[in-house]
């Protein structure tokens, strides 16, 4: 008697967007300590595991997406299990992961997501822990439409303002302590208005660089192709959808712009704010007046300005790779070099009539772009963040000329970072707050960004 063969059971693919979601997510959760920006942590996963265009862009959906709607996703999957606390911290990362495609992304099938995500258990945690997920996941399945209704229904109450502060940090996946800070400061109304921005996917923004003579002609261009201009050189992508027809094409367009120095990536915020500060300095005939940037980052700001025709004298930033950064940028727009300096902003012994102070603050207003930090802020990490200020400001404040003017700009959605800050500073240095501005989101999921001026009397 010849016996049959037995097939031997092949390990089923996992694919690498899903693999790295797991770890990417479980490293964001279980180590808030960490500050590596999450592009930067996408990026290197998709070098490291040689991922395509396709499985990198459903990565960063799937990690944007379940760190936006971490709560919902919980309270979704809560109906489905027992003791969700008897779980591993892995395990109910990859529920939080198969219930988030199942609800949220209509264009991968329900059985796929669940079979990947079995199979990837199975590798991990051994068949018994494959067969709860699956049985979950697949009660998921069955109750979708019930369980988006109920997601609805949350986002439509803070949608409409009608959420406290603990319905907030669910519907939108916050830290409970800074919900209740924003209804305190901003009102319940505001602030829910302020959490459902968080929730959004950022357009890309672009800025014309209008030192060049077509740099108009160029905003309208794009604007005639259904861009949303943004400001006075400037234009979004809001609204426009990824997967239509010549979109492919325009992204290449966008590209060569941008390598030619015609055109930047910027926030539609940061546009807004540029131009705010050169209109300013328009009016008061400072123009030509020397302006030390003095926590000038990655430039954006610096460049911008310098575009619009701000004499930046010198450009100050204590992280090398940034500077390098924006001397790469500069090179591209072939525009004007300041004198760079690799050095914090207290270590600058220079006086100047104008000052930009872009300070290193809590983030609380770029949740939307940068979604790890609803992990990584704290009240403690905003408290850091007021007495850096604090001391940058005491010594900017030392190297500006009688008669001269202190921009401070944050983007930050906190009092004591903002209003309280340079009010109190403005009494206690006998200065004149002549201005300060809130810059809301101009679109969706836009940074919100504060910023003020300061005189020094003659």
């Amino acid at each position: 008697m010849v016996e049959k063969l037995k097939k031997t059971p092949q390990k089923q693919a996992v694919s690498g967007a899903r693999t790295g979601a797991l770890e990417l997510l479980h490293q964001l959760f279980q180590h808030p300590e960490d500050t590596t920006p999450l592009p930067v942590m996408l990026a290197r996963y998709g070098q490291e595991a040689d991922l395509g265009r396709q499985d990198a862009a459903l990565l960063a959906e799937l990690v944007y997406g379940v760190l936006r709607r971490a709560s919902l996703l919980d309270a979704a999957l809560a109906g489905f299990l027992k003791k969700p606390g008897a779980l591993s911290a892995q395990v109910r990362m990859l529920l939080r992961l198969g219930t988030y495609e199942i609800l949220f992304m209509s264009g991968i099938p329900a059985r796929a997501t669940v079979n990947e995500l079995v199979n990837l258990t199975r590798r991990r945690f051994g068949q018994g822990l494959g067969g709860l997920v699956n049985g979950v996941l697949r009660s998921v399945d069955r109750e979708a439409d019930a369980l988006r209704l109920a997601v609805e229904e949350k986002l439509r109450r803070l949608e409409s303002g009608e959420l406290d502060a603990e319905g907030m940090a669910e519907a939108a996946s916050l830290p409970l302590w800074l919900a209740k800070m924003w209804d305190e400061q901003y009102g319940t109304a505001q602030a829910c208005r302020l959490a459902v921005n968080t929730l959004a996917h950022p357009a890309p923004c672009w800025r014309a660089n209008m030192a060049r003579a077509w740099g108009e002609m160029l905003v309208q261009h794009w604007v005639d192709k259904g861009y949303v201009p943004v400001g006075q050189g400037g234009f979004s992508a809001q609204g426009l959808e990824k997967s239509r027809a010549g979109a492919a094409r325009e992204q290449e367009l966008l590209e060569s712009f941008e390598k030619r120095g015609d055109l930047t990536r910027q926030g539609a915020t940061s546009q807004l704010a540029a131009e705010y500060l050169a209109a300013w300095m328009e009016r008061q005939n400072l123009m030509n007046a020397p302006l030390w940037d003095a926590c000038c980052g990655r430039g954006g700001k610096t460049a911008a300005l310098l575009e619009k025709g701000v004499h930046v004298a010198l450009a100050s930033e204590p992280s090398a790779f940034r500077l390098e950064e924006l001397k790469a940028a500069l090179l591209r727009l072939r525009l004007p070099r300041p004198r760079l300096l690799c050095a914090p902003a207290e270590e600058v012994e220079e006086s100047f009539p104008l000052i930009l102070l872009d300070v290193p603050c809590s983030g609380t207003g770029t949740l939307a772009r940068n979604a790890e930090l609803r992990l990584r802020l704290s009240p403690e990490r905003l408290r850091e963040a007021a007495r850096m200020q604090a001391s940058i400001l005491e010594h900017a404040w030392t190297r500006l000329l009688p008669g001269g003017a202190l921009f401070y700009v944050t983007c930050a959605l906190n009092g004591e970072e903002n209003e309280n800050r340079v009010e109190a500073f403005a009494r206690e240095k006998s200065g004149r707050l002549v201005e300060k501005q809130m810059f809301l989101p101009a679109f969706p999921g836009q940074d919100a960004l504060f910023l003020a001026v300061i005189r020094k009397d003659a």
